[in-house]
């Protein structure tokens, strides 16, 4: 016996993977991190992120939001809620300067980054390359995942497979010659053999 089953076939079979809470995670990480690389940094974090929601609206959303949220942080704690001079002077002092023996490049990272968050015309001086970038790549990455998605669903039904035979091959119907048992029903034994009697009468007649 042959099956097919097409109806809901692991429908979207890839978006189990994907998570608008991980995309955000990762934007907002891969940015922080990869936001110093002019171009590229927001390239790679817009993809991989807009890769993860699995949408090339949600890809667009996300990134959008974690250039906001990082540019709302950055005007709050440069006009709103200003950082005394004595904490800036503390941790440059201090943690700063105890990075910079262990790491040069982590002791820069660390002020660059802190500066981005304290420094509003330091965050807008970014903004048409690497935000713009981030976006776009953003959308580009989840335009991506839903033409695999799509891609995935197609092979599925292509070659869906028995649930139970767990077989890589498509099953096809088979047409097999049928010939009745000697200890068949009465019934049936009873319309054989009203059928061979009138083929013997044609003949003969």
């Amino acid at each position: 016996m042959s099956h097919i089953l097409l109806k809901g076939w692991h429908r979207y079979k890839e978006r189990g993977s994907y998570s608008w809470k991980s995309s955000l995670v990762v934007a907002f990480a891969a940015t922080i991190l990869l936001w110093w690389l002019p171009i590229f940094g927001p390239m790679l974090s817009g993809y991989v992120s807009g890769r993860v929601s699995g949408s090339k609206y949600k890809g667009l959303i996300i990134t959008a939001l974690v250039a906001a949220i990082i540019g709302v942080a950055s005007f709050l704690f440069t006009f709103v809620f200003p950082v005394p001079s004595s904490v800036g002077y503390y941790l440059s002092s201090t943690i700063i300067y105890h990075l910079q023996t262990i790491s040069p490049y982590g002791a820069w990272f660390v002020s660059s980054v802190g500066r981005m968050f304290t420094d509003f015309p330091y965050y807008l001086s970014f903004f048409p390359p690497n935000w713009a970038v981030l976006v776009a790549f953003g959308f580009i990455g989840g335009a991506m995942s839903e033409l695999l998605v799509r891609d995935t669903e197609r092979k599925s039904v292509l070659s869906a497979k028995h649930p139970i035979h767990n077989d890589a091959k498509a099953l096809t119907p088979r047409e097999v010659d049928y010939a009745p048992q000697a200890d068949s029903h009465p019934l049936l034994k009873k319309i054989i053999r009203d059928k061979e009697v009138q083929e013997s009468s044609e003949d003969y007649i």
